[in-house]
């Protein structure tokens, strides 16, 4: 199985100018837990509900400060055709819960921890005739490291 065909396709992205009460609303409101930070085209970042949060408690001014000066920069992605365990992989290395799923360079999607979670299960439980026990053991073991971080 390849992350293109469990990635969430709709991405919700802020630009790196908006300030963390915009971000806020917008994870509000779509019910999100993270968005890409695109600067044009290019993907420049990621903001997650933890990093408002953080911001929150270091005591900064959400309504005047940007995505930009706090967004996570160094940015883990995975081709949409990367397989899932090696992205569950990736997300467990990187204590991370959300990976950008580029193709060719441009944002076509991303992955949630969930979405890996929930492929995982599905392959385990879902009467397949041959489940993929080594890449869903894989990624439910991603999802024990992760959710802990």
């Amino acid at each position: 199985m390849r992350v293109g065909d469990i990635m969430t396709a709709e991405v919700k992205a802020v630009s790196p100018g908006d300030t963390f009460a915009d971000a806020a609303r917008v994870l509000s409101e779509h019910r999100i837990s993270s968005l890409v930070v695109r600067d044009g085209k290019r993907v420049a970042g990621i903001i997650t509900e933890r990093d408002v949060v953080r911001a929150i408690a270091d005591g900064v001014d959400v309504a005047t400060t940007t995505v930009g000066d706090r967004m996570t920069k160094e940015l883990a992605t995975v081709d949409r055709k990367t397989d899932v365990a090696d992205a569950a992989h990736l997300m467990a290395e990187r204590r991370i819960r959300h990976l950008p799923v580029l193709d060719k360079g441009s944002l076509v999607g991303i992955v949630s921890i969930r979405d890996l979670a929930h492929w995982a299960i599905g392959e385990m439980t879902g009467g397949h005739e041959l489940p993929d026990l080594e890449r869903s053991t894989a990624a439910l073991s991603a999802f024990g490291e992760v959710k802990d971080a």
